[in-house]
């Protein structure tokens, strides 16, 4: 009988294995973000969308998402995207948690925790539990979390959630045993992948791309009843290209895509060749390097590298499928990666999804020529090893996303207590208008934004935009924003009243709303913060 402590460090049992994941992967997700769960409060960006589906009220009854799916979201007015999940569930949190930011940031932390564990549960079978954990977090701290999890608004929220979600039903058609099980994680890897596709457009070459290797080489090792995969991916399809046909006749009426650049089949193609390149310049040395130097000396048996494809043909296959949605991202956003924000997810999963697959397919080669108990302790000792390094590079520097997350709790908290504080003043005084300075092009979300949210806490106050942009903008999409600012000056709308009419009324006081730039001295002055880098949104697609 094996000690105790043994009995602990190296769980054998599926179900303990998969309790310590799921114990870890939370503990992983709320050390690096749970500080908003409590802290944290509404932002400016994207938040807004919130308080437009409440209403005055601070309430959307279950029974009215559908009427505000279609009269208040993307999906109903078509804005140059089609994004029907992603406006479901918005609609369905919106509906469940109201005005209650602290649940919002815990559906955030749940979801990352899905997808952390996701990654760990797929690796544990080859490496362990400590070593995969370990490869987990170096996932876990990459720079393109921070713009994900310390924000409400992104779709990478629910995609990356949608995403660990379809790998955790691969892992079950791959290696289950029971028939009954294959099937129904069939069922939900479609399920999941529908999901991820009606996020954001460029989530589809994932979603399809995923079902059809696993479900494809469940086939061929009949683990799956071809009728039935056929008939899945009858159903994926058609909903993928659904999603395809309105978003191209929507580019297509635009003559560009949602950020205002060219959206042509030829750029598309020329970025996903140079994605493609770019990707395998990045990690063609994960694969050569160390099975080089493993064979050099002769730990490993000299191969060809032809027979070491043949012999490792699942990992090499899955290696090409990793290629290939980083080349569709590519081709997709139109442009390569990294930029350390959103945009980066999944395409940035690349490099240490290939080093993952490479140690999994060394460790699983290697079984059979060590025993048990010391490619346990040789793997423990990796982990270790992988570990430290993590701890010694984020020395005296936190994670980025431990920085953005202790960032967005300071700026949110700023903004809602100014955005209050507007309000309560303006409810004091009805007959003062409220003038909302926007400082350049970059303004434009926080002019949209802010009328929703003064609305929602009450403010009857007439409501304009003052343009005082000081230096001309670059590039479509800050061109665009720019005319839209200065056409709300004159914009008479739900919310807004033209600012000549406003500003001939303000005798009697003004309360003035400074956005990248001063409110008015003339006027009870407020300034907003916003929680975004101008000079990263300038960079950004």
């Amino acid at each position: 009988m094996k000690p105790i402590a043994e009995r602990l460090l190296f769980p054998k049992g599926r179900i303990h294995q998969f309790l310590v994941v799921a114990i870890l992967a939370c503990v992983f997700s709320l050390a690096l973000t749970g500080r908003q769960v409590t802290q944290a409060n509404w932002g400016l960006i994207d938040d807004h969308e919130v308080f437009t589906y409440l209403g005055s009220d601070l309430r959307l009854p279950f029974g009215e998402i559908w009427q505000t799916l279609i009269t208040k979201t993307e999906v109903g007015q078509l804005q140059g995207r089609f994004r029907p999940t992603f406006y479901i569930l918005k609609l369905t949190e919106t509906s469940l948690f109201g005005a209650d930011v602290h649940l919002w940031y815990l559906v955030n932390s749940a979801c990352f925790a899905i997808f952390l564990a996701s990654i760990w549960w797929g690796l544990v079978r080859f490496i362990g539990v400590w070593l995969s954990g370990a490869l987990t977090a170096a996932i876990a701290v990459l720079p393109m979390w921070a713009d994900v999890w310390s924000r409400l608004g992104p779709s990478e929220i629910f995609g990356t959630a949608s995403l660990g979600l379809m790998l955790f039903a691969a892992d079950a058609i791959l290696f289950a045993e029971g028939r009954r099980l294959r099937l129904c994680a069939a069922v939900a890897l479609t399920l999941f992948a529908v999901i991820l596709a009606g996020l954001k457009e460029t989530f589809i070459p994932v979603a399809a791309g995923l079902p059809a290797f696993v479900l494809g080489y469940a086939v061929v090792t009949r683990r799956l009843p071809p009728l039935l995969v056929a008939g899945l991916g009858l159903l994926l399809t058609a909903y993928i290209v659904a999603i395809g046909v309105v978003v191209v006749r929507e580019m297509r009426s635009a003559g560009a895509d949602y950020y205002g650049r060219s959206a042509g089949p030829i750029v598309t193609v020329r970025y996903a060749l140079l994605g493609l390149i770019d990707g395998v310049a990045r990690t063609w040395w994960v694969w050569v390097l160390p099975i080089a130097a493993l064979q050099l000396l002769k730990i490993i048996p000299a191969r060809s590298w032809k027979q070491r494809v043949l012999e490792s043909a699942p990992a090499f296959a899955a290696y090409a499928f990793l290629l290939a949605m980083y080349a569709a991202q590519c081709g997709l956003y139109r442009m390569l990666f990294p930029h350390n924000n959103r945009y980066d997810f999944p395409a940035m999963l690349l490099i240490p999804l290939t080093a993952c697959i490479l140690i999994a397919e060394l460790a699983h080669k290697a079984g059979p020529h060590y025993p048990k108990r010391t490619l346990d302790h040789a793997l423990c000792a990796a982990a270790f090893f992988v570990v430290f390094f993590l701890v010694t590079s984020h020395l005296g520097q936190p994670p980025a996303l431990a920085s953005a997350v202790k960032r967005n709790i300071e700026t949110t908290n700023g903004f809602f207590t100014e955005v209050q504080r507007l309000a309560q003043l303006a409810k004091a005084s009805p007959d003062q208008p409220i003038i909302i300075e926007a400082g350049g092009p970059l303004a434009y979300e926080g002019v949209h934004s802010l009328p929703q949210f003064l609305t929602a806490l009450g403010v009857t106050n007439t409501i304009s935009v003052r343009y005082r942009g000081d230096e001309p903008s670059r590039g479509p999409l800050l061109e665009t924003l720019q005319r839209q600012l200065m056409n709300m000056e004159t914009a008479r709308t739900g919310t807004l009243t033209p600012l000549a009419e406003t500003w001939a009324k303000h005798a009697g006081g003004c309360l003035s709303v400074g956005l990248y730039t001063r409110p008015d001295p003339a006027c009870v002055g407020f300034q907003i913060i916003n929680g975004l880098d101008p000079a990263a949104l300038r960079s950004s697609p």
